[in-house]
């Protein structure tokens, strides 16, 4: 007999939010300019719930703020809220009412385990900026060392800013960066460069690597190197595409031989069957010459589907390609 375990899970966001909420309602009028009430008429004739409670908004140009309910009123839908939002609370709007006290303490214990618990996406607000090309977000700190931190294209989470701190729509709101490092002690992270350097205010969704394949918000970056090693001595590796059980287009693959003298065979392998197996040269003509070729061989000219390693190698017929360096450029479609 198999006896099967009981195996607990992470809640995600929304999960969260249920369990903790007591309301979930759209707004159905546009609140005052000062953004400091929101009105639902869904709430009408309905007891005194609200006041004292946090009113967390999901959508709308202050989506994810969090302000204590100060008053009702049950004739109107109309719930105030201090301080205010930091814009008006239009028709349409959704807001959770978490069943909550609205004190500062409650409020960071709530935001804490919904900000930390997200799976797939991770929500923050920035609250520094150590240097050029780094942020940091307080309530993203402690989730481990590494837990975001890779420099292998197809495995970086993404930074993707949901919006501006000035709330006009400027750059880098709608951009999408790697993220290369993460500190855990203060939630600090490295990505590549925007258009805009990230500002304290800014919100931001941590998206990961697998999901932000599936958006294909960012595509996949040219991938370029060189490497050297004795290519006469025997056949070597040059570069290694693409993962195990990984899906991807490979569109090209460039190999530049200008420092090379002698005849040049390239090979390329995969797994077949589990088995690593040569792939047919293509073009056929596999041994290149810069004498004879142009230095720069269009080795994959055309998309290939992959779903495991392509393993590229090199051999030379001449000792003097004895640690030269040879360069290679790669593009891959995330599937």
């Amino acid at each position: 007999m198999v006896m099967q375990r009981s195996l607990h899970h992470a809640l995600d966001r929304d999960a969260i939010l249920r369990a903790l909420s007591s309301f979930y309602g759209i707004t159905t009028a546009d609140g005052n300019v000062a953004g400091t009430t929101l009105i639902c008429s869904t709430l009408i004739g309905s007891n005194d719930f609200i006041t004292d409670k946090i009113i967390l908004l999901q959508s709308g140009d202050s989506i994810y703020e969090n302000k204590g309910a100060t008053a009702f009123n049950p004739l109107t839908g109309q719930i105030t809220v201090d301080p205010a939002f930091s814009s008006q609370v239009l028709a349409g709007t959704g807001f959770y009412v978490l069943n909550q006290q609205s004190t500062a303490a409650a409020i960071a214990s709530i935001l804490a385990a919904i900000d930390k618990i997200q799976g797939l996406v991770y929500y923050g607000v920035v609250t520094g900026v150590p240097v050029a090309g780094q942020f940091e977000i307080a309530s993203l700190a402690g989730l481990g060392a590494a837990k975001f931190a890779t420099v292998v294209p197809e495995y970086q989470y993404h930074a993707f800013v949901l919006r501006d701190a000035a709330g006009g729509g400027a750059a880098p709101q709608g951009e999408s960066q790697a993220v290369t490092n993460y500190g855990t002690a203060t939630g600090n992270f490295t990505a590549n460069p925007f258009t805009v350097p990230v500002d304290v205010g800014d919100e931001i969704l941590v998206i990961h690597p697998y999901l932000a394949r599936i958006m294909n918000l960012h595509g996949l970056p040219p991938i370029t190197g060189s490497h050297a090693a004795n290519w006469q001595v025997a056949e070597q590796d040059l570069v290694s595409i693409g993962a195990a059980n990984t899906k991807y287009k490979l569109h090209s693959l460039i190999v530049g031989i200008q420092n090379l003298v002698g005849n040049i065979t390239i090979r390329m392998y995969t797994l077949v069957a589990g088995v690593e197996r040569r792939i047919y040269p293509i073009p056929a003509a596999a041994t290149f010459s810069v004498a004879a070729d142009a230095p720069a061989l269009p080795i994959v000219n055309g998309t290939w589907g992959i779903h495991d390693v392509v393993r590229v190698t090199v051999q030379s017929d001449n000792a003097a390609d004895n640690g030269q360096n040879v360069d290679y450029d790669y593009l891959l479609e995330a599937m």
